[in-house]
């Protein structure tokens, strides 16, 4: 993902906030970093206690998941907090530890607003609001998800790390390993996955130095 394509991504009509910045000192500007991974925010009906009245409110699970890049939330997670409808000011759940998602949440509660604080404290929380279709049409016993993006500028060597995706087995030969272990974090330049013919988007380094380099050899 391109440092341009960033505000894409940064919409400020549905109240979410997308992008984490590193606001640790000596950050500079010069050959800045962007990477993005894939989050699934969802809820399901809890099922209901036999022993327990009929006309009681069904409770929903909220949840806050990895998409389909695969990478471990818990690498640089390090709490997810679960702030109920704002007609409930107090309704505060905080998830610690992974799985990140809390349980007996009422229809009522809904929308929830999501908070994700990383490892690393020098990243800016990212939040969401999650508005599921399924409670407030009155729909039970399903499951309703909402695709969504974690966006980290700047992030420091050791978070870089911690957003690797984890490897496909069998993806990736002897050749392709040492190719991707000169690389790094660094995804393959010139490649613009918005125009499909190209694998997932995985990581992509933005306004770096080395997109003159590949400008130069492609010359030749």
């Amino acid at each position: 993902m391109s440092y341009t394509h960033l505000l894409r991504h940064q919409n400020v009509v549905d109240d979410c906030q997308r992008v984490s910045c590193n606001r640790g000192p000596g950050c500079a500007l010069s050959g800045r970093c962007v990477i993005s991974r894939d989050i699934v925010l969802g809820c399901e009906m809890e099922l209901s206690d036999p022993d327990l009245p009929y006309m009681l409110e069904p409770t929903w699970s909220v949840y806050l998941r990895s998409g389909p890049d695969g990478g471990d939330l818990s690498k640089f997670v390090q709490r997810v907090s679960f702030r109920m409808s704002p007609k409930l000011p107090l309704r505060l759940h905080v998830a610690d530890t992974a799985p990140f998602e809390i349980s007996e949440v009422l229809g009522s509660d809904f929308p929830v607003e999501v908070q994700v604080q990383y490892i690393d404290a020098r990243m800016t929380p990212t939040t969401y609001i999650f508005r599921p279709r399924a409670v407030r049409e009155g729909h039970g016993g399903q499951r309703e998800e909402m695709h969504d993006k974690m966006i980290f500028v700047n992030p420091s060597p050791a978070m870089r790390l911690n957003l690797q995706p984890l490897p496909v087995p069998g993806a990736m030969g002897v050749a392709g390993d040492v190719g991707a272990s000169k690389m790094g974090l660094t995804a393959t330049l010139g490649r613009d996955d918005d125009f499909g013919g190209g694998e997932e988007e995985r990581e992509e380094v933005g306004d770096s130095p080395r997109r003159s380099e590949h400008a130069v050899s492609s010359e030749f």
